[in-house]
Parts: C-alpha cells; structure tokens; sequence
C-alpha cells in the first residue's frame, strides 16, 4: 500500500514537471515573436520618422559631405607631362627633337581672335593654298603670311608654316628668281665690290648670299659675275607659349624652328637688335667660374653665339642675352637656360646666315 502511494506521488509530480517545461517552452516562442514584430514595426515605421528629426538629419548630412570630401581626394591631381614645366604650366606644347614643322603639335591657348579675324584668316589659308597649288608662289606666300598672322586653328597653322616653309626653299633660299617677286633681283658684280659690301647694301649677310649662289669663297667673286640678291632685312620673332621662332622676311613668314629658353621666365620680353655675331665663341660664365674656350666639347654655347641688344619692352638696356647652340639638345622647347635662347646646332647655324648685325630685329613676346 505504502509502496503504490509513493508510486502514486512520482507520477503526479512528473505530469507536474512536463507540464511546467511546455508552459516555459510556449512563453519563450511567444517572447522571439513579440520581439520580431517590434523590430519589423521599428524599422517600417519608426525609423524614417526619427531620421527626418533635425538631430538625425545633421547626422546624415556630416556623413554626405565627409563622403563628398573623400570622393574629391580620391582623384588624382592632374600635373604636366613636361618635366621643366610646373603644375601650373599646363598649356604649354613641347615637341620631339628633330620634328618637323609639319608634326609639330600647338598648344591649347592660342590667343583669341575675333570671329572676324577668324574667318578672315580662313579664307586667306583657302586661297593661299590654291595659289600655291597653281604655281602662284608669291601670292600664296602672301596670303598664307596674312592669315597666320590673323589666327588659324592649329591643324591650319601647321600645315600654312610647312607650306610657307617650302616656298620659301623655292623662292628665297635657292639660286631660283620668281617672276614679280619683290624680295629678290640680280646684281652684276661691280669693281670694287665685296660680297660683304653688297650684303650690307641689302641688308642681309655675306655667308647668306654666298649660300643661295652656291660661292664656296665668299672672299673670291669677280666682277661682272650675276648673282641673286634678297631684299632684307631677316626677322626673328619668339614665342614662349609655343617655344618657337618664326623668321620673317620683312613682314613674310619664311622659316619656323623651335627654342629653348631661360628657367623661370628669366628670358626678357620685349624687342632685341642683333649686336655681335661670333663663330665657335669662347663662354665665360656669367655666375663666375672658369672660361670654356671655342671648340671645347663642354662648351655650351655651341659654335654660334648671336648677342641680342635690348631697345625696348623689359628687354631695353640688357645687352648680356644671345641667341647660340647647346650641348644640351633635350633642353630646346623648355625652359632650362639662365636667360638665353636656345637652339638645335644644325638651326642657329641657319639663323646666323640670316639675321645682320644692327638691321635685324628679334622681337621676343610675353609669356
């Protein structure tokens, strides 16, 4: 009897037990439900009426504009490809050594012109090279000279100088006289007369003449002799925008080259008088040092030194500047001087046959 009562009471408290741990169980589901349905609740509805309080909206904007500031570090600064040229100095072209002036690119910031101008210039390009395709070399040089001088675009103005620069071979640069062509004549060698005297009746040099005739010694001509003459002055006009010379005949555009020039805008504007003009120059440095003598491969002046003499503009009084070769050919179209302007030697060797002593000017533009 005893033994079924304590049986009895076992039963009873397992039933007690196992109802007890489904009640716990049920209460634990309906916690993880009620928990869910708020943190839907929260999130459909809540949540977009607390991010539009002022709080969370100054929040959101701090987290758009430190956003906004990393998406401007992140882009890279853009610098120039030219490694003689500043941030800042975009704009500026630079062109291979040796290119020609057909290939060579222009830069972006060409000065403005009128639309008039403009359109002027491109009419005078069209015609200038239809009269240069029919034969009319002195029209077509004039024409295409007008129009450089009034602006082209660039593929225009690479194209007109290379044109320029061919008929400027054929009528100035060779023993060839055009028909009506104002720049050049004949002259007969008279007694008494030297080539030198003659060039400087012209306004040219002895070594240019001598050149276009083909006289191996200047120091040997004969009278009565006929020789081609050109009408000078030459010209040299630079632009540090583009690193370029263009040498004019008179007011006609003849030849293009390309320059280096002096380090931090060190080469004075302004208009120049050829002054002394020296073969194989002896170099003293003009910041102290030893003398580099003619000849001397570590000269840098090259074999042609071309004094400039200042007379107006920032260049007025200066009289130490020049126009030479270099030892450093990569310097031409930078600016790696102290002041000078630079040139390939196979192209002052060719300057230097055109500009006279005291009639040519070289009139160098602002930066």
């Amino acid at each position: 009897m005893a033994r079924r009562s304590r049986n009895s009471i076992r039963k009873n408290n397992y039933r007690g037990n196992s109802h007890r741990g489904k009640k716990g169980h049920g209460i634990w589901i309906v916690g993880f439900l009620i928990t869910a349905v708020g943190v839907w609740t929260y999130a459909q509805f809540l949540s977009p009426l607390l991010e539009d309080s002022p709080q969370a909206s100054s929040a959101s904007d701090t987290k758009l504009a430190q956003a906004d500031t990393n998406k401007r570090t992140s882009v890279p600064k853009l610098t120039s490809v030219r490694p003689e040229i500043s941030d800042g100095g975009a704009g500026r072209h630079v062109t291979e050594k040796g290119a020609k002036p057909e290939s060579q690119a222009l830069p972006e910031n060409q000065p403005q012109r009128s639309d008039e101008d403009l359109s002027k210039a491109r009419k005078l390009f069209a015609v200038g090279m239809d009269a240069s395709r029919e034969g009319d070399l002195v029209a077509a040089r004039g024409h295409l000279t007008d129009a450089v001088n009034l602006g082209l675009s660039r593929d225009q103005l690479i194209e007109a100088r290379a044109e320029l620069t061919r008929i400027g071979n054929e009528t100035i640069f060779g023993p060839a006289i055009i028909e009506g062509d104002p720049f050049v004549s004949r002259y007969t060698i008279q007694s008494g007369d030297s080539l030198g005297k003659v060039a400087t009746k012209y306004s040219v040099t002895d070594d240019f003449l001598a050149t276009i005739n083909g006289i191996a010694n200047k120091n040997r001509i004969r009278m009565g002799q006929n020789i081609k003459v050109v009408h000078g002055p030459f010209h040299a006009r630079i632009d540090p925008t583009t690193f370029s010379m263009d040498i004019y005949l008179k007011d006609t555009l003849v030849r293009h080259y390309k320059v280096g020039l002096g380090e931090h805008g060190s080469t004075p504007s302004g208009k120049w008088r050829v002054g002394e003009k020296l073969e194989n120059p002896t170099y003293h440095p003009p910041r102290g040092g030893k003398l580099i003598l003619a000849d001397d491969p570590e000269n840098p002046l090259g074999e042609r030194w071309i004094q400039l003499e200042g007379i107006a503009g920032d260049a007025v009084g200066q009289e130490s500047y020049g126009i030479h070769g270099t030892i450093e050919p990569d310097s031409i179209g930078r600016n790696k001087s102290m002041g000078c302007v630079r040139m390939h030697n196979e192209d002052v060797a060719e300057v230097f046959t055109y500009l006279a002593r005291k009639k040519s000017i070289v009139d160098i533009l602002e930066d």
